[in-house]
């Protein structure tokens, strides 16, 4: 079994957990199964996108890609004409998982950013994040005023992990994405920054 199915293992007894009021703890963070770089396209989409509307605390989530938009996500991580793609949602007792792929027509799959929706009945907005955080080999980086709990940190010498957490709508939602390391730090914060004003 790889890492990721581990994760969302554990991601979904924690979920079972949390709705039968059980002690909160908090998931570990998804990785990519392969630590293969992509390819950066340098052809723009064959078709034009639709304008992207943003989801702003919705009441009911029912897809990750209303929260980031891959026009929004292109220019942070500098590949052309990247499409946002919903993935089938993840299988639990209590609450779907959800993920959203973002990648060029020829990018292998194992290679996309990825953003990963979660809820918790009761956890602390702190305890996903953190925990997420304690999964990655170097330090992280706390992300001040964003959400209710924010970090980033580096998985491996390509990936990073970008943990967004806020309590709303009676439950504690958070937004993970991973993505290639970025050059400019000033990237995080701004794509943190989205995550935290939508959730």
């Amino acid at each position: 079994m790889n890492r990721s199915r581990v994760v969302l293992a554990t991601v979904s007894l924690l979920l079972a957990a949390s709705a039968c009021g059980g002690p909160d703890e908090s998931p570990t963070s998804p990785s990519p199964s392969s630590s293969s770089k992509p390819t950066p396209s340098k052809s723009a989409p064959s078709s034009t996108p639709s304008a992207f509307t943003p989801a702003i605390s919705p009441a009911k989530v029912t897809a990750a890609c209303p929260f980031l938009g891959a026009g929004e996500l292109d220019p942070i991580i500098g590949i052309v004409g990247i499409v946002a793609t919903e993935e089938a949602p993840g299988a639990t007792k209590t609450a779907p998982e959800y993920t959203c792929a973002y990648a060029t027509d020829d990018q292998r799959s194992e290679t996309r950013p990825r953003l990963y929706y979660f809820a918790f009945a009761k956890a602390d907005p702190n305890t996903p994040v953190f925990t997420t955080a304690e999964n990655c080999p170097g330090p992280n980086t706390p992300i001040p005023g964003v959400g209710d709990a924010a970090m980033y940190c580096d998985l491996d010498d390509y990936w990073t992990t970008l943990a967004v957490a806020k309590r709303v709508h009676g439950e504690t939602r958070m937004l993970n994405l991973h993505l290639p390391q970025l050059r400019k730090k000033d990237g995080y914060l701004q794509v943190a920054k989205l995550l935290g004003e939508r959730l």
